[in-house]
């Protein structure tokens, strides 16, 4: 089955499904600033007892998103598999499932599942086979160039391509990379010949409408797949649909300030406290986004390092006040890309 949203006549655009992030609450926020043409779930992991509890079903059943919504399953077993989309079978907006190809976490890929299963180009032939006959709705792989390393690269893609996934979404690292060093789109490239017809979505270090249009021009992938970056900036979805459906030039194309920031902070909080799941430690959650949003703001690091150390909710919002707002903060213009010294994530899993 083709997916219609490779037909619009630009590249399409998703949010990467990121464990712990693209929950109800995170993709009810990003909505409101620009959705993507494709939101994806965190993965379900399947096993005997999978069900499809009501938050797995919110996201996939929720018609306000402004975007379609995919659903992504991690697991080894066929047969668990094919029973688990019975069960999404019944419910008729679920149109799109993805299979997780590519998570990094060793406590994942330990079990078999996710980034482990490119050791195995027969496995995962066989998963994707029995999905394929069991599922008549879009089917996908998100995947990355290999475990530990991409010597295997060519067959891993003609495994899933002839294995009727209806498009490809590649993570230009291999397993052991985690999200360093750099994504490697030269694999990219080599991944879109490899597809033949079968279109290839790009994702790694897609963090700005620059690195977009240059990894778009370099790999002439059909679509592109934003992770991390949108927790950064959520405009991100907006300033590529003006960019590269509406053609606007870069003077033109939104620019996100300070105050900007500190509301998307607002609707985190707001969004959290609203939808599932429900939030336990609100001062965490928030710090998770700011850790990435903090990167753009000051190249010194004064905010990302002062946030950190806030030891409650009230602390937190007046640091964000602090160098969001006060003091002549609000019109400055976030910075484009993350500053090179700065880093969200200092053990980069």
């Amino acid at each position: 089955m083709k997916a219609p949203f490779f037909s619009s006549g630009h590249a399409p655009t998703f949010l990467a499904p990121m464990q712990d992030v693209t929950d109800m609450n995170f993709m009810r926020t990003v909505s409101g600033f620009g959705p993507p043409d494709v939101f994806v779930t965190e993965y379900l992991r399947v096993h005997q007892y999978t069900i499809l509890e009501d938050r797995i079903l919110e996201p996939l059943l929720d018609e306000s998103l402004g975007a379609p919504v995919c659903f992504q399953i991690i697991g080894e077993d066929a047969g668990y598999i094919a029973r688990t989309i019975e069960m999404a079978k019944a419910h008729p907006r679920i149109k799109y499932l993805d299979l997780n190809l590519g998570c990094p976490a060793p406590k994942v890929y330990k079990k078999n599942v996710g980034g482990a299963l490119l050791k195995d180009p027969k496995k995962i032939a066989e998963i994707l086979s029995v999905m394929r006959r069991n599922w008549d709705g879009v089917l996908s792989a998100k995947m990355r160039l290999g475990f530990d390393d991409a010597s295997s690269f060519d067959t891993l893609i003609k495994a899933v391509r002839d294995s009727g996934a209806d498009f490809i979404t590649l993570h230009a690292r291999t397993v052991k990379q985690l999200y360093r060093p750099s994504a490697d789109h030269s694999f990219t490239r080599r991944a879109v010949e490899l597809a033949g017809t079968t279109p290839l979505v790009a994702n790694g270090d897609i963090t700005s409408v620059a690195s977009a249009k240059k990894i778009l021009d370099e790999t002439s992938c059909a679509g592109l797949m934003v992770g991390r970056s949108a927790m950064r900036n959520p405009w991100i979805f907006r300033q590529l649909r003006e960019a590269l459906a509406e053609g606007k030039g870069d003077a033109e194309i939104f620019r996100p300030t300070r105050a900007d920031a500190r509301a998307y902070i607002d609707a985190i909080q707001a969004n959290s406290l609203k939808y599932s799941p429900k939030v336990k430690n609100l001062p965490g959650r928030l710090k998770k986004f700011i850790n990435f949003i903090a990167t753009s703001v000051d190249p010194e690091g004064a905010f990302l390092l002062e946030m950190r150390a806030a030891p409650d909710i009230d602390s937190l919002l007046k640091i964000c006040d602090k160098h969001l707002v006060n003091n002549g903060n609000a019109e400055k213009k976030l910075a484009d890309e993350p500053f090179a010294e700065l880093c969200a994530r200092p053990n980069h899993e």
